[in-house]
Order: structure tokens, then C-alpha cells, then sequence
């Protein structure tokens, strides 16, 4: 058993044998916390599961049971999740994938994450200062290249996330919500700096071009691109209605545009990044 903090989420996991949750060890182990748990998750580990992937890949699919649970499953996990007021429980059956495990984890925290106000998004992100910018799209969109890209090209911005970051919700002195960029742990590429926490300063929705413009989008057109890229495995109502608010206070919020560029650290310009000092 141990606990962690996922972003402001404390998560308590569990399994009965000895050495089931150590693949989540390198990068976890770091965020231990001793809060009271909001989600505990109790897993077993299983040789494997003789299926094919379905069509809900990498998704899972998923039905209420009798009891209100929820039942999720997919070629290699399979699980009940008991949704409501917070705690939330659930219980998964893995096979040995450290993946595996780390999906179940997802899914559990999708549905956790919003009643303690946040959201986990597909999204890349750099840091400027004390202002963050996040970049999101469709698979392909570009998400790591720009990242990587700015951080190259521009001494003062840092790459914080490459594919996954969760957006929670903060008391500003004002007393006006504001909204930060928190990199949670999680398995992936290296150089991923989790932990990492900065403002919201603006939300871009990639379109790769053969050139470059940003585009002011109107909140409702900003919350519509939101939710497509909101990770949140189960459509259950209680769920849905918490993201769907809280994805309206940031588009309502925050600064959100559509960024057409080209593979070129220019676009930079477009976003107020400060270019490298000249020589001489």
C-alpha cells in the first residue's frame, strides 16, 4: 500500500501481494503523501487476459451495474468503480503491464479529479516566467513538437509536460477563480518535469499550417475544443455535469485561441516568448 499525491488528488493503492504496484515505484514513490486518501484504488495482478483489443481501445468499455457501480473493462483490465460523493473507491483486476496498472490509475482519477475541481488534459505545455501556456489538439496536432520546439529556441521557456497535465482550479487574491497547470507523475517519456506547477496564462488548440496565426476563440467555441481533449474515460452523468462546468470556467476564464503554425521556433513571437539576447 501507498499513497500519493496526484496533483492535489491524494490516492491511496493497494494489493495484497508483494511487489504489484513497483512498476509505478521510479516516478510515484516521489509524490508520497500521508493526506487522507479521496480515491483508493485496490488492484490484483493477474498473469494476463486472453483477449483481443476491442474498439474502445485505449479506452475501456464500460455499463452500471445493478448496484450503481460502474463496470470497466478492456483487452487487458478489468474493474468496478463506486462513484458518488467523495472518497471514491475502486477495486481492478491487471494484467502485467505497468501500463495496464497506469491506465486503471487514469481512469479512476477521471472521475475523482473533477469533484475536487480539475481536469486532466492531453496537452503539452511550457513555462515563460510565471506564466504558463498549454498547447492541445488532436493525436498528431503537434503537441510535443511545439513544446520541444520553444524550449529549444527560447533560453527563458521551459517545458514543463509533453502529453498529459491537469488544469485545477485556484482562489486568486481577488477571490476570482484562477487556474493552474499541474504536471502530475506518470509514466512516459524522460525529461518530463512532474511536479511542476505554474499559472494559466493560455490555452492554444493546434492547427499544423504553412503559416503562422493565433486566433482569439469566443468561450463557447473554446469550451466545445476543451472537451474534446478532456480525459475523462466514463460519460456518467455526476461526472459529466462536474466537467462541463468546470471546463465552461475556463474557457470563460482563461485566454484561449487556435494556433495555426508551421514547424519554425517563430511562432514564439506569436506568443510573447523572450528571444535569445543577439551576439554583440
Amino acid at each position: 500500500m501507498f499513497r500519493f499525491d496526484f496533483a492535489g488528488l491524494p490516492i491511496e493503492l493497494r494489493a495484497a501481494h508483494p511487489g504489484a504496484l513497483d512498476d509505478l515505484g521510479p516516478v510515484y514513490a516521489g509524490f508520497a503523501t500521508t493526506a487522507a486518501p479521496l480515491l483508493t484504488i485496490e488492484v490484483t495482478r493477474v498473469p494476463g487476459f486472453d483477449r483481443e483489443r476491442g474498439p474502445e481501445y485505449p479506452a475501456f468499455a464500460r455499463r452500471v451495474l445493478p448496484d450503481g457501480r460502474l463496470r470497466v473493462e478492456r483487452f487487458d483490465a478489468e474493474g468496478e468503480i463506486a462513484v458518488g460523493p467523495l472518497p471514491l473507491t475502486a477495486q481492478f483486476r491487471i494484467g502485467p503491464s505497468p501500463n495496464s496498472l497506469e491506465a486503471c490509475l487514469r481512469i479512476a482519477a477521471s472521475l475523482a479529479l473533477p469533484r475536487t475541481r480539475a481536469l486532466i488534459l492531453h496537452a503539452s505545455a511550457v513555462v515563460e516566467g510565471e506564466r504558463a501556456l498549454v498547447f492541445t489538439g488532436v493525436s498528431g496536432a503537434g503537441k510535443s513538437t511545439i513544446s520541444t520546439m520553444l524550449a529549444d529556441a527560447y533560453p527563458a521557456c521551459t517545458k514543463i509536460a509533453d502529453e498529459l497535465l491537469v488544469l485545477r482550479a485556484r482562489e486568486t487574491g481577488d477571490h476570482e477563480p484562477g487556474w493552474q497547470v499541474i504536471v502530475p507523475p506518470y509514466l512516459g517519456p524522460a525529461g518530463v518535469a512532474h511536479g511542476a506547477t505554474a499559472p494559466l496564462a493560455g490555452l492554444h488548440v493546434l492547427v499544423q499550417a504553412n503559416h503562422d496565426t493565433r486566433e482569439p476563440l469566443a468561450p463557447v467555441v473554446a469550451l466545445r475544443e476543451l472537451l474534446r481533449h478532456v480525459l475523462v474515460y466514463i460519460a456518467e452523468p455526476r461526472t459529466a455535469d462536474h466537467v462541463l462546468a468546470l471546463a465552461a470556467e475556463v474557457a470563460a476564464a482563461v485566454p484561449c485561441y487556435r494556433l495555426h503554425f508551421r514547424k519554425d521556433p517563430y511562432v514564439g513571437r506569436l506568443l510573447e516568448l523572450t528571444p535569445a539576447a543577439s551576439a554583440g
